[in-house]
Parts: structure tokens; sequence; C-alpha cells
């Protein structure tokens, strides 16, 4: 394939992308990482070859995880190319993936948990931030999207417009959410430009996933979390925490907006990482000890 031929073959994979209602933040990693590659073949002057993307490949200084995640990109893509007729062969084909250790991603403690809602007091919109995110376990591009009409105060339920797989959902809050909802609503400047739920204070427009991020990582840092915290992990906070209580993986695939219950089956392993927290605090014997029984 040509270099001009590739690139037009490019955009035309990206346009086939968006037509199937691909988000817009996976629609740009497509469009990086395919341009990447496209560029170092011009550069090099090489045609798309499985030699020239294990050549490629070798130049990226990343981990095993990120790895994995530009070789499943590129996977698609060629995949998608030999199928419209633009390759002969599929050449990513005999690529394999890259093997990634077994980590177990990070999930609150739940005395963490406690430090950064008692951080985020401080602040109305700090706190109903930390507590939706806690509570519903939606994105940080849902949060960010969320807009006065999605809030349901009576009901208590958020409704999340256009999730991933551009799909609808209600997802609903305790008591505790909807007081720290009720209050931030209460303190919002009747003159805000924009409807959205959460605004920046810089700019007092809609908070976006970065300055969310920003947030988040700040009062981690104030709660004196290690590693401080951000929007995902209290996500997955949420997700371990609602496994350990005793909730259902399909519910929770329901609620985190999956289209099946394989990423929701994935807390189930992250939750089996708080097995020692579970029986501190679950032990017949620890409860024993904790009620006065000596050795």
């Amino acid at each position: 394939m040509g270099k001009i031929s590739l690139e037009l073959a490019r955009q035309d994979y990206l346009l086939a992308k968006a037509l199937q209602g691909l988000s817009p933040r996976t629609l740009e990693d497509y469009d990086q990482f395919t341009g990447k590659l496209c560029r170092y073949l011009e550069s090099n002057d090489l045609e798309l070859t499985t030699g020239a993307i294990r050549q490629w490949l070798s130049t990226l200084n990343v981990g095993p995880v990120t790895l994995g995640i530009r070789i499943k990109v590129l996977r698609t893509f060629c995949r998608w190319l030999a199928a419209e007729g633009y390759l002969k062969t599929d050449v990513m084909a005999p690529i394999p993936n890259p093997k990634c250790p077994q980590v177990v991603p990070r999930v609150l403690a739940e005395g963490d948990t406690r430090k950064l809602i008692q951080a985020a007091r401080r602040k109305p919109r700090d706190f109903a931030i930390v507590l939706v995110l806690l509570d519903t376990g939606i994105r940080a591009s849902e949060c960010c999207n969320l807009t006065l009409d999605d809030v349901d105060l009576d009901g208590m339920s958020l409704l999340i417009r256009n999730g991933k797989g551009q799909k609808d959902r209600n997802v609903y809050y305790s008591d505790l959410t909807a007081r720290a909802l009720r209050r931030r609503l209460s303190c919002r400047p009747d003159d805000a430009v924009d409807d959205a739920v959460f605004l920046s204070q810089q700019t007092g427009r809609r908070l976006n996933r970065n300055s969310l991020a920003v947030a988040v990582k700040r009062l981690g840092t104030r709660a004196g979390i290690r590693g401080s915290a951000s929007p995902h992990d209290l996500r997955r906070t949420f997700a371990t925490r609602w496994i350990l209580n005793g909730g259902d993986s399909h519910s929770l695939a329901r609620i985190m907006g999956h289209k099946t219950t394989r990423m929701a089956e994935k807390y189930v392993f992250m939750a089996a990482g708080q097995v020692a927290e579970a029986h501190a605090r679950f032990s017949p014997v620890a409860r024993l000890a904790r009620n006065g029984v000596r050795r």
C-alpha cells in the first residue's frame, strides 16, 4: 500500500469507527496511535508490513500494559484494512499480545475513603463530587457531563447520557449524597453560563476530565492518602465495595455502564485482594478480641 493510499485508508477507518458511535475519546486514541504508526512508516520509507510494525513497536519506550493498548488499537486497524481490501492479509495477526503482570488495581481502603470525604467537606462542590463518584461509580467524563436536568433529587438518581456505547442509563445515590447535591445546587451561581452540575472555579464553565482529576488529586493529597487519588480510583472503590458488601456482578455491570459482566467480574477479583481487610473486620476471633476477650 502506498503512502498516500495508507493515509486515505486510515481516514476511511476513522470515519467508519465514528459512524459506529464510538466515544470521542476512543476515536482520539485511534487517531493518535494509527497516526503515529503511519508517520513512522513515512519517515522511514517503509510499507505497512508485520516487520515494519514490529520495528516501530520496538522503538516505543512504554511498559507492557501501555504496549498492549497500542497493539490492541493496531490489531483493530489492520484487521479492518484487510477486511476492506486495503491489505491482502492481516499483518498484525503474527504479533502476540505482551505478557502483563497480574496486578490488583488500586482501591481506597475504608479509612482513606473516610479521610477523603472529610477533606472534601470544606467546599460543597468538592464534597458533592467525591460522594457522587464513590456512591455511583460513574466515569470521570460522565461526572463532568452531568447537567441540572440530569439530577433527580426526589428520586435520588442521575441520568447518564451518552455513556460508553452511546447508551443512556440511570444510577442511584444515597441520602448523604442527596444532601450534598442539594447543598451544591443551592450554592451554584445564578448567573452561571453553563448548565453543568460541576463547574470550574477558575472559568465558571463545566469541569473537564483533566480539571476533575486535578481536583480529586488535590483532595487526596490534603487527606494524606498515600499515592493521592483519582476519579478512577473512586470508580474502582465503588465497584469493589459493592462486591464486598454482597452486591452481584450483573447489577454492577448495569450500574457502571458495561455491556457484559466481564468487566464487572474483574472487580470480583479485585475484591479478593481486600480479603485481609475483610478478615480483620469480620473474623469471629477478631470480633471477640475487640470485645475484650483476652488470651
